[in-house]
This record gives structure tokens, sequence and C-alpha cells, in this order.
């Protein structure tokens, strides 16, 4: 049962209290499985895939928390087609209230009727992006059509956001057990700094936002976070404003 509010504030600190609550409860790490497992119970969808770009520049699923979210995830990669397609290439949330509806069939011929046909009603496809850097996207499903109301997709871009967050803290072996999400920068390695500083100036923008870029550039390219430091710090990769 959805559990969303139209109250202002902070909704992704909202949602990190869920995550972390629903970890405590369990007794549990947080982890990408947990807050799939979380949004699915909040936002009260049927189900929900994480797909991630491969190094192949095509998208494989991470984790799914039922058979019809991996079925939908399967189909869009086989018929190159698909709303999680569309928000991968644009960079922007693609919310089909209704599979069956005329203007979908149209719109997705080959992905919307086998869709419909596997028991989806509605397809909320969520993009995973830093700036120009696309990671992946995050996949709502229900079984009915339906509208997302306001507040659910204030909290659905707000699950979106903090997969991103566990992701790139995941790549850069970064702690999530207590569900915190401590916002200080683990900078220990002095390469790493610099590199982060002078994204920062190339940006022009804080250190926090540069050093999620810098995760995000190394994410995508499925690097390692001290090689593409090196690389910027010796000139030879350089951030540029989107």
């Amino acid at each position: 049962m959805a559990t969303t509010s139209n109250r202002g504030g902070d909704r992704g600190a909202q949602v990190r209290l869920w995550v972390a609550e629903h970890a405590a409860a369990l007794g549990v790490r947080v982890t990408v499985q947990l807050l799939c497992e979380t949004a699915v119970a909040r936002l009260g969808m049927s189900g929900i895939a994480l797909t991630l770009r491969t190094s192949l520049d095509w998208s494989e699923t991470r984790h799914c928390t039922d058979l019809l979210a991996g079925r939908l995830a399967e189909l869009q990669v086989t018929v190159g087609e698909g709303p999680c397609m569309d928000a991968q290439a644009a960079g922007g949330p693609v919310l089909v209230a209704d599979l069956d509806a005329p203007e979908n069939q149209r719109r997705w011929p080959l992905f919307a009727p086998l869709a419909f046909e596997a028991g989806a009603g509605a397809l909320f496809a969520l993009p995973l992006c830093v700036g120009a850097v696309r990671v992946g996207v995050l996949a709502l499903h229900q079984i009915r059509a339906t509208w997302l109301e306001p507040a659910t997709v204030t909290d659905s871009l707000a699950f979106a956001a903090l997969t991103l967050r566990l992701l790139l803290d995941e790549q850069a072996d970064l702690p999530s057990s207590d569900g915190e999400w401590e916002q200080g920068l683990p900078l220990h390695d002095p390469q790493l700094h610099q590199a982060t500083g002078m994204v920062a100036a190339q940006l022009n923008v804080g250190m926090r936002d540069a050093f999620v870029r810098l995760r995000a550039r190394a994410f995508a390219a499925h690097r390692p976070l001290i090689e593409v430091a090196t690389d910027v710090v010796a000139r030879r990769l350089r951030f540029e404003s989107e």
C-alpha cells in the first residue's frame, strides 16, 4: 500500500529514513536490493527493475523485485524499444500510465503489446543521471493502468536519486550499513582530492557536486575511480559543462 505524502520538505531525507528503517527492521545493511524492495512497498508499485548501462552500451538488469519486472527489462533489450530506452536516451523520466493505450501501442509497436500481454498495465522509467552521464534506469511497474499522483512522482524521483548515490558509493567502497549516507567527502587520496578540485573548477560547482560527477564518470566508464582521477590530474580528461 502506498504511503507517500503530499507534505513538503526534503523527500530525499524521508526516503533515506524509509530505507534505513527497513534495513534496521531486517537487521541487514543497506543495499540496492533492499532499496528496491522498500520502494515497492512505499510507492505502492507492483515491482521494480534496475538496469545499468554496460561498457558495450546496452542495458543489463542489476536487480528486479519480481519476475514481471525482469521480463519487462528483458523485453526492451530484445525488441530494442521501450520507455526505459527512451528515458536512457533522453535523460528524463518516461511515465506511461496505460501501456494498452493506442498512442503508446503506436509509440512502441513491438514492446507495448508484449508488455501488456505479459501482465503490465503501467510503466514508469526514471533515468539515473549525473549531468550528461547516463548510468542506468529505475523502472517501476503496475499490473493495472494508473496515473502517478504528484507526491508519488516526487518520492519516486527521490528513490531514483538515492539508488544512484548507493551505486556510486558501492563502487567507491563507501560504507552505507548504518543508512546515514554521511555527506562528507572521503578524499583520503591526495590525487583524488586534486582531481575533485579540478573538476569543481572546470564545472564551476562545489566540491561535493564535483565528487559526484567524478564518481559517475568512473561508474559509467566501468573504470576504477582513481584511474579517472589520474586522467583528470594529468589533463587527459576534462569535464565540460552540459
